[in-house]
């Protein structure tokens, strides 16, 4: 079994903590940032599970290298920020070993780049018709 096939019932998850790290992302400009970037930072996982065997998240994180410099570098925060914000993504399951999102942070993410690019571009909802 992959990382993706391991994680999908974290991310797929409908409990609230979803739901609220999302929201966290649209109060926060440095943590949307953070996530918008998050699945080109570069990151080292252990090998991926045996088809069957159970994940223990948290192991995984400890498991996990990421590269804070190179984060810090793709959003223009400072290192402090940057594991500081890594801190809030990963307790409220925003973000994933494996370079993933909630699916609730990946919607949000999608939805306000989409809005921000129709602004830009001048089309309103109407004129996609």
């Amino acid at each position: 079994m992959g990382w993706a096939e391991a994680f999908l019932p974290y991310r797929a998850a409908d409990d609230p903590q979803g739901f609220l790290g999302a929201a966290l992302l649209a109060q926060d400009q440095y943590l949307f940032r953070l996530a918008a970037v998050w699945p080109r930072v570069e990151k080292t996982l252990p090998p991926p599970p045996a088809v069957g065997e159970e994940v223990d998240l948290e192991q995984v994180w400890r498991e996990t290298k990421i590269d804070f410099n190179g984060w810090a570098e793709l959003t223009q925060l400072n290192a402090l920020a940057v594991v500081q914000g890594f801190k809030t993504l990963k307790g409220n399951r925003v973000i994933f070993p494996d370079g993933t999102l909630s699916h609730q942070a990946e919607a949000l993410l999608k939805k306000e780049a989409a809005g921000k690019f129709m602004a830009q571009m001048n089309i309103k909802p109407g004129d996609l018709k």
